[in-house]
């Protein structure tokens, strides 16, 4: 069994909610594999605390309620009443919780369990791990198929200040599944660089 990210890019006015389940494994010909597990769209206006508590379903959920696992959502433009309610409502679980704030930055900060991380860097996290043959997608996945229509739509563009920003190439494309999935992989990236890095310690 490998460790498990779940996350969830939360949804804001006309948008979705998208809900995705990443396991992480170690391996020997590539260092690391994420295989998207499971991909939700719950309803448009679902409540936040709905949202929560089906997070803590997941979590709970038999299949892995005994590993490892991260329970991560994009608190962006929610704010922190609902890392809040996440939080209360996942006291004395085994998950590990992080908020992330991303920003159109170019650094990754951390404050406490809160990551500002930069578009960028969760993009590109998600295309290396496609481009690397990381990320693994069964073909009859529920949503596989919106999640690789919302890459395509993806460009980047350059403001005036010379950073760049990721949006889709036309109004009305979402790209909620790509923000979930991406965030996934990102801690399982980070995760798996950290322990490299003990391990390059003791060895």
């Amino acid at each position: 069994m490998g460790e498990y990210f779940i996350s969830a890019d939360l949804a804001q006015i006309s948008d979705f909610t998208a809900i995705t389940i990443i396991e992480s494994f170690l391996t020997d010909e590539k260092g690391a594999e994420y295989h998207l597990r499971r991909i939700e769209r719950p309803e448009r206006g679902t409540p936040y605390p709905k949202i929560v508590d089906r997070l803590k379903e997941i979590a709970e959920s038999p299949q892995i309620k005994q590993q490892h696992k991260t329970v991560a959502i994009d608190i962006t433009g929610v704010g922190r009443p609902v890392w809040d309610l996440l939080k209360q409502n996942f006291r004395g679980t085994w998950a590990n919780l992080r908020g992330v704030l991303i920003t159109g930055g170019n650094e990754v900060t951390e404050d406490g369990k809160i990551y500002r991380v930069p578009k960028r860097d969760l993009i590109s996290a998600l295309q290396v791990a496609f481009q690397n043959e990381q990320l693994k997608i069964a073909r009859d996945l529920e949503g596989a198929d919106t999640l690789v229509k919302e890459l395509t739509n993806f460009k980047v563009k350059i403001n005036l200040n010379g950073h760049d920003q990721y949006e889709a190439w036309r109004e009305g494309v979402h790209d909620d599944i790509v923000l979930s999935a991406a965030m996934g992989v990102w801690l399982a990236t980070r995760r798996y660089n950290s322990r490299n890095w003990l391990k390059s310690l003791i060895t």
